[in-house]
């Protein structure tokens, strides 16, 4: 698990995986709904910092959901011939707004993101990890890691609730 883009898209198998280098999060400005469910009709769901991966889940497969019912004909998630999705334009057009949105508080439409993913960068270095910030909402490790990957994870999650909050993960 590498960063805050594999706890956002490690439950989707549409999105494309991170490179193993790399964490990064893509997001856009649309408002928290209340609840761990889909948002009302209209509204794009978003993820929550304190959500299960069973809560999770259920957001990514209604966005799945709502791709099978638009193109009943596809022949499902991930990459098909040639490197082309198996599910048509129309149909991720039509479902866009059932993707979850990151959480608020990973979002780089937050006005404090920036300033807490550079925190979050350098918590990660004071605990032994060898990272340089790209971006904010980006890093890449700098030279060959010595904590081994469950370590590192580990260091990642603590980080992510010490800066951005978190609740029960």
């Amino acid at each position: 698990m590498i960063g805050a883009a594999v706890l956002l898209l490690s439950a989707c198998s549409q999105a494309a995986p991170p490179s193993s280098n790399v964490a990064s999060l893509q997001s856009s400005g649309a408002v928290a709904p209340s609840s761990g469910t889909a948002a009302p009709a209209g509204d794009q769901p978003r993820l929550r910092m304190d959500m299960t991966d069973e809560e999770k889940q259920r957001l990514y497969d209604a966005h799945t959901a709502c791709l099978a019912e638009k193109d009943p004909n596809a022949t499902g998630t991930g990459a098909g011939p040639a490197g082309r999705r198996q599910y048509n334009d129309e149909a991720w057009r039509l479902c866009a707004k059932t993707w979850p949105l990151p959480p608020w508080e990973m979002d780089s439409s937050n006005p404090t993101f920036a300033d807490n993913w550079h925190r979050n960068v350098k918590c990660l270095n004071s605990r032994g990890m060898k990272v340089i910030e790209t971006e904010p909402g980006s890093w890449t490790y700098d030279g060959e890691q010595t904590l081994p990957h469950e370590q590192r994870a580990t260091i990642e999650k603590e980080c992510e609730q010490e800066v951005f909050g978190g609740g029960r993960r």
